[in-house]
């Protein structure tokens, strides 16, 4: 899964103080700049008055790649969860969306993404993604602002909600999931086929399929990206059909968020999940993109325009966003 330009960079990860004069001393390392700079997240360049921090948290039981970016006077902090396959360098335009927002961002890489430990693209448990979740902003919260936002993708917003029913500390106030996984594109057709699979082999090789317009970001994805894992693990396919059966067991909740789901999406059921969320969360407010596809928060512009346009909405109390069966093609 390392790119050879990072090889060791994740094991010389320092345990991250948020102490922003110690932590932002690591990030001018020189595998860090390089790390940084490849893949467009090193905003100190372009915002001037940020801090960044860089390191490891210690999260449910994997040593976690985290980064806070903190202005001098933020509003509150916006908290990034990347999805499946990702990790926290594809985000770029998630970042300065926060911090154009006036947002400490913090975010961090899944265990087993990225520059995290833990068994590449798996997981034995979807709790496992929301208590690192927990554990990252239990580690942050002595020095970030409140109020804490969240903006979630994909994988990402499956452990917002595992989190949401797990740690029901109300921590997270503004919630925004884009294209949020419950269940994935054409999964019944392809069950029959893991429950072959799961009996023979530990993985099988990942087909990659475009999820953006932008064919710049899917080629660098295909081709440029070494964080990138190129298998499907049999593992992460369990827990993620366990995790529909345990968000089908649910509480309902009263907690209000936004979802933002694109209809041109063939990665996730999208139809299926904004049903079952639906279900579980009926104050929930969902803005359809007609045409998006599935990597939202790197559409081309005409698209993540619309995306951040209602997140930006959203996350400064507007509640003007229709409900789902008012929006739904």
């Amino acid at each position: 899964m390392s790119n050879p330009l990072f090889n060791d960079l994740a094991q010389r990860l320092p345990a991250l103080r948020f102490d922003p004069k110690v932590d932002g001393e690591w990030a001018l390392d020189v595998e860090a700049q390089a790390y940084l700079d490849y893949y467009n997240i090193n905003l100190t360049r372009d915002y001037s008055d940020v801090c960044h921090g860089f390191g490891r948290v210690s999260a449910a039981g994997f040593s976690v790649a985290t980064h806070y970016w903190l202005p001098k006077n933020p509003r509150g902090t916006l908290v990034v969860v990347h999805g499946y396959y990702d990790h926290v360098g594809l985000y770029d335009k998630a970042l300065r969306f926060g911090l154009d927002q006036g947002y400490a961002v913090l975010t961090f890489d899944l265990p087993g993404h990225g520059l995290s430990t833990g068994a590449h693209a798996s997981i034995d448990s979807f709790d496992q993604y929301a208590d690192a979740l927990n554990d990252v902003l239990n580690a942050a919260e002595s020095l970030l602002p409140s109020p804490w936002h969240c903006l979630a993708q994909s994988t990402g917003g499956a452990a917002v909600l595992n989190y949401l029913w797990r740690h029901s500390n109300n921590r997270l106030e503004r919630i925004a999931l884009c294209a949020p996984l419950i269940l994935p594109f054409a999964w019944r057709i392809n069950l029959f086929v893991y429950w072959l699979l799961r009996l023979w082999v530990k993985r099988v090789r990942r087909v990659f399929v475009d999820s953006s317009h932008d064919e710049a970001f899917n080629h660098f994805v295909r081709e440029r990206d070494g964080l990138q894992y190129r298998y499907l693990p049999v593992t992460w396919v369990t827990a993620m059909r366990h995790w529909d059966s345990q968000f089908f067991r649910f509480p309902r909740s009263d907690k209000s968020l936004l979802v933002v789901q694109g209809t041109g999406d063939t990665t996730v059921d999208w139809r299926y999940n904004l049903m079952q969320i639906r279900r579980k969360l009926p104050h929930a407010h969902t803005h359809m993109i007609k045409g998006a596809r599935h990597h939202l928060v790197n559409e081309t512009p005409p698209y993540r325009q619309q995306v951040f346009a209602a997140i930006a909405q959203w996350l400064d109390g507007g509640e003007s966003i229709r409900k789902e069966k008012s929006t739904a093609p």
